[in-house]
């Protein structure tokens, strides 16, 4: 990994950073990005206009590898750090648990990812990929590191409660508008992902199947999307 701090330019850091204010992260496939300008737009949102130069440069520091750079803001510094992306999931296994929600900033990225990375060590089962925040009344609002949509019938549902104003998200449920499709607000529960197709959302694994949901009295299997197939890769195709 390397690590970048801004100074009318990005020089090498040697300093761990401290909470984020804000952070925005993405995956870079050999200089191809899928939505990059929605995620700067979703920095910006919070952090503030970025400096002249300050795009272009990191642009550049991007074009080799499966990366997964993330920008932030802390203590009036602008960070970036480099990462290897790992390989895609091609499905996502969820602890559902029911929990109180660690979340103080719901609708901005970075400051509540220690709260998040704690909210995982204390409740995540072994063999899965992520663990679900809930509702009071125990529907699914997200994950701790992505979104949730669930099909029925010819509806996308989204979540009916509070959650980050995702990226994969939002690109989701306008190609299901442009196709047509209804997207509507649903207090979507392990129950209903026994007969619904369930899928896991972000901008480094793109539309995961969810195949488990582990909870306290065993494991779900959400049945597949029989155009699943298509939806990946017109997510893929959208690297440019």
């Amino acid at each position: 990994m390397s690590n970048y701090a801004w100074h009318d330019g990005f020089v090498p850091r040697d300093f761990p950073h401290g909470p984020f204010d804000v952070a925005d992260s993405w995956r870079h496939s050999f200089g191809r990005t899928n939505g990059l300008d929605l995620h700067l737009k979703r920095f910006i949102h919070t952090a503030g206009p970025l400096p002249l130069g300050f795009v272009d440069e990191m642009l550049a520091l991007l074009e080799q590898g499966e990366l997964f750079p993330r920008i932030a803001a802390t203590s009036n510094l602008l960070l970036l750090d480099i990462r290897p992306a790992p390989p895609a999931r091609t499905e996502t296994r969820l602890t559902y648990v029911s929990a109180p929600d660690p979340r103080e900033h719901p609708l901005v990225k970075g400051p509540d990812f220690g709260a998040l990375r704690a909210y995982r060590s204390l409740h995540q089962a072994d063999n899965t990929d992520d663990t679900v925040i809930t509702a009071p009344d125990g529907s699914m609002l997200e994950t701790t590191t992505g979104a949730l949509v669930m099909w029925g019938n010819d509806t996308l549902y989204v979540p009916d409660g509070i959650g980050l104003p995702s990226v994969t998200l939002h690109q989701v449920t306008a190609q299901a508008g442009s196709k047509g499709i209804k997207v509507a607000p649903r207090h979507i529960t392990p129950e209903l992902a026994t007969e619904h197709p369930l899928w896991f959302l972000n901008s480094l694994h793109g539309i995961s199947p969810v195949s488990e949901i582990h909870t306290s009295t065993g494991v779900i299997n959400p049945p597949p999307h029989p155009n699943y197939a298509q939806w990946r890769d017109w997510w893929w195709d959208g690297f440019l």
